[in-house]
Order: C-alpha cells, then sequence, then structure tokens
C-alpha cells in the first residue's frame, strides 16, 4: 500500500523503524506445527463425538419416517387429495355431500363416506374460493376469486345459473329462501333469486364487502366493510337503513345476529367485538378482546358465533392470537377464555355449546364453552384449517387445509366424551 493512504501515527508515537524481533522480546520458542496438530487432533475428537448415526436407507429413509409420524398424529378418518396438493380454501357439506374448491382453480363435489368423487365443476378462471350448498341442498353455489359465479342443481350437477362480478370475498345463501348474496372487492353486495336469477345490489361505502349476514326475520342484510363501518339494508326495498360507524377503528371481518332479537355482533381487525341495536343503529356494547383497541391489533376477531340458543345469550370469538371467549351479551364479560393454538382461522358450532376451532398450526380443537376444558382435538393437517364445516347429519367435521388436502373427522365420539 502507497503512503499516501496511510493514516498518520496517533501524536507522541513515532512510526515503528522496521518489523525485527530482538531476541530479548522472546518470552518462549513453540516448534511450528505442534500446536496445530494438537488443535486439530482435538477437534477431530469433538467430530466424532458429535456424529450423527447414518440411517441405511439414507433420505428416503428419513423422509419414510417423517410420513409415518405424520399418519400416526393423523386421526382423521377420510383424507382427500383431488386438489393435487394445492391449497384448500373453501368447504362445504349437506346430505353427505362435500364441495371443496382449491388454488388449482378446480372444484369438486365428493362423498363424505369414502371421498369418492361425484363430480368435478370445470371452468373456473381463478382459484375457487366459495362454495356454499342452500339449505336444503337442492342448489350448489360455487364462485371464484375472479367473479365468476354458478349454481348447479343437485342431483344432476345442471347448471341453472351463472353471473360475473367483480372479485368475490364471499358467498352466503338465505337461511330460509332460495336467494343468494355474494360481497365483492368494489363495494357491492349482490343477491339474487334463484333459479331465475333476479338481481338487486347494494352500493357500500367503497370499501371492500368483506362479510354479510341475514338479519332478524330474513328481511334485512347487515354488510360489514374493510374501512371499519357497517350498513343495514332492506331486502325488499333496497333502502339503507342504517349506516353503523364509530364502533371499529379497522376493517370488519364477521359478522352474527342473535336469532329474535335486534342484536347484532360484529368482529373486527382492531381486536373488538362490536355490539348493535338494528332497531336504532346506535353501537351498544364493546367486548375488548386484546390489550386495547387499536389498527392491526395481534388480538383482531377472526371468526364470530352467536348461538342460536336465547337461553344461551351468548357471543364466542376467535382471534387472531389464538384465543377464544364466550362473552355474556348481558353483562359483556367473557365468561371463558381458552387459548387454542397460534391463530384462529375458523369456528364452527356443534352441539350444546361444543365449539369446533380451526388454528393457523392445523389443528382443530373442540371446546365446551360453558366450562372451558378441552373435549377432543383433530389432528393430520400440516397447515393452517382455512375453512371447517359440522355435518350434523353424518356425525362428521369437515375441514379445508392450506396443505392441499381436506380432511373428515367423527365427532361422535367427542360428543360422547362430553357427555
Amino acid at each position: 500500500m502507497g503512503t499516501e493512504n496511510t493514516p498518520p501515527p496517533s501524536p507522541g508515537v513515532g512510526a515503528p523503524e522496521d518489523d525485527a524481533m530482538y531476541e530479548d522480546d522472546v518470552e518462549e520458542e513453540v516448534p511450528l506445527g505442534e500446536e496445530l496438530v494438537d488443535d486439530e487432533d482435538d477437534a477431530a475428537e469433538d467430530d466424532d463425538d458429535d456424529e450423527l448415526v447414518e440411517l441405511p436407507g439414507g433420505v428416503d429413509q428419513l423422509e419414510a419416517l417423517l410420513e409415518e409420524e405424520e399418519r400416526a398424529s393423523d386421526n382423521s378418518r377420510l383424507t382427500f387429495a383431488g386438489h393435487g396438493g394445492s391449497s384448500v380454501f373453501c368447504c362445504h357439506a349437506r346430505a353427505g355431500l362435500a364441495v371443496t374448491g382449491g388454488e388449482d382453480d378446480r372444484a369438486f363435489v365428493w362423498r363424505l363416506a369414502d371421498g369418492g368423487v361425484e363430480q368435478e365443476l370445470t371452468g373456473w378462471e381463478d382459484s375457487v374460493t366459495c362454495a356454499r350448498w342452500s339449505r336444503d341442498g337442492g342448489l350448489l353455489a360455487v364462485a371464484d376469486m375472479s367473479g365468476r359465479i354458478r349454481v348447479v342443481r343437485n342431483p344432476g350437477w345442471e347448471k341453472v345459473w351463472s353471473f360475473e362480478v367483480g372479485d368475490v370475498l364471499w358467498l352466503k345463501w338465505h337461511p330460509v329462501a332460495n336467494v343468494l348474496f355474494a360481497g365483492t372487492e368494489d363495494s357491492q353486495v349482490w343477491m339474487w333469486k334463484m333459479p331465475g336469477g333476479d338481481s338487486r345490489v347494494f352500493t357500500g361505502s367503497g370499501e371492500r364487502a368483506e362479510c354479510g349476514a341475514v338479519m332478524g326475520e330474513g328481511r334485512r342484510l347487515l354488510a360489514g366493510y374493510g374501512g371499519g363501518g357497517l350498513r343495514l339494508f332492506d331486502l325488499r326495498s333496497g333502502e339503507t337503513l342504517h349506516s353503523l360507524a364509530g364502533g371499529h377503528r379497522d376493517g370488519v371481518n364477521c359478522l352474527a345476529a342473535a336469532a329474535g332479537r335486534e342484536l347484532a355482533v360484529s368482529g373486527g381487525r382492531d381486536g373488538v367485538a362490536v355490539l348493535w341495536n338494528l332497531a336504532s343503529g346506535k353501537q351498544v356494547g364493546t367486548l375488548l378482546c386484546g390489550a386495547g383497541q387499536e389498527e392491526g391489533s395481534a388480538s383482531g376477531v377472526e371468526a364470530l358465533l352467536v348461538p342460536g340458543d336465547k337461553a344461551a345469550n351468548l357471543a364466542i370469538t376467535g382471534t387472531l392470537d389464538g384465543v377464544v371467549a364466550a362473552w355474556d351479551l348481558a353483562t359483556q364479560i367473557a365468561r371463558t377464555t381458552v387459548k387454542v393454538g397460534e391463530g384462529v382461522t375458523a369456528l364452527a358450532l356443534g352441539e350444546e355449546q361444543l365449539v369446533y376451532c380451526g388454528t393457523r398450526e392445523g389443528a382443530v380443537r373442540c371446546v365446551d364453552m360453558r366450562s372451558g376444558a378441552s373435549v377432543a382435538e383433530f389432528l393430520g393437517h400440516r397447515a393452517a384449517v382455512l375453512d371447517l364445516a359440522v355435518c350434523g347429519d353424518s356425525g362428521s367435521l369437515l375441514t379445508a387445509g392450506d396443505d392441499g388436502s381436506a380432511k373428515v373427522y367423527d365427532i361422535r365420539a367427542a360428543a360422547a366424551a362430553k357427555a
């Protein structure tokens, strides 16, 4: 290196005359190489101590052992692998038949009893994210992310109706009539009467129509939006009855209504569930699910249930941090709180306040919300449970997973254990 880029010596310290070493400065002579050899021997001995036992079958044997361990922990009755490993986004069941849709742009109708495919519904342009049976199981509605919606008849799978809208976020049937609803990314909620397809559009606030639910006697619809607001619509006239604002500081994820009462509950990404009086459009309570209400809360409400039993007077919340709570709607105090996993992805209500909780780690945990006791655990998914449905007529639980599979579990044993 040249001297022009060499920093000057510190003040009072002269530059060394040369690099020579004098005999007076030498304390001990060490023969070159002996210390290095000793160090190498010690390192070799350490390596021998840490050496792993080699499996005779190599990597293939290791993979087989891991697969065997996964099978041992899988207590499902049946695994449906028709989506070829692509994420399964949605599932629903009725009268012994399941429908699933996935990232592979495919939708299948198959039997819960043996997994046999009854029909593949083809012609999709994007991931199939929504699939729902009508109440009597006579109609099946399926939608993909691009906004293509189709309704087919069961049995026969004849196409009854099809339509295209903006990007679909959710799909839902009216609880008592063959009327279909869909919410879109462009803030619209659509309603169609089947089989004719007569339609009506309910316009939102400009934010994504994240969720919707039919209220009360079935003549009103409540929609929740990405900006935190809600709107209550009259289904017959199309009129906006109330704009519900001020309850949330972030988007609304989920909605539920109390049967026979003018009360609705909305769950938000801000970590609260808000109680609304539908007659007045006013906020009447707040259920704080985390440390505080804030945008993007770690305790965001991902799923929400209100049991139909009026005597129970409960709302059940499942949050992003894995907590499921049963709230007394009269006192607005949590009766029971249970940590079920890393994060709740979906909730489904069984009999006698049994709640099935899908989690981000892939397990479904069944909890008795009256006591907070864990009743059963359903294992087998290797990634998040994205959707689930209780099939009461067959005593089964249907799940859709991010690991590319759908599974069927026997829930009769869980009910028997509770009894």
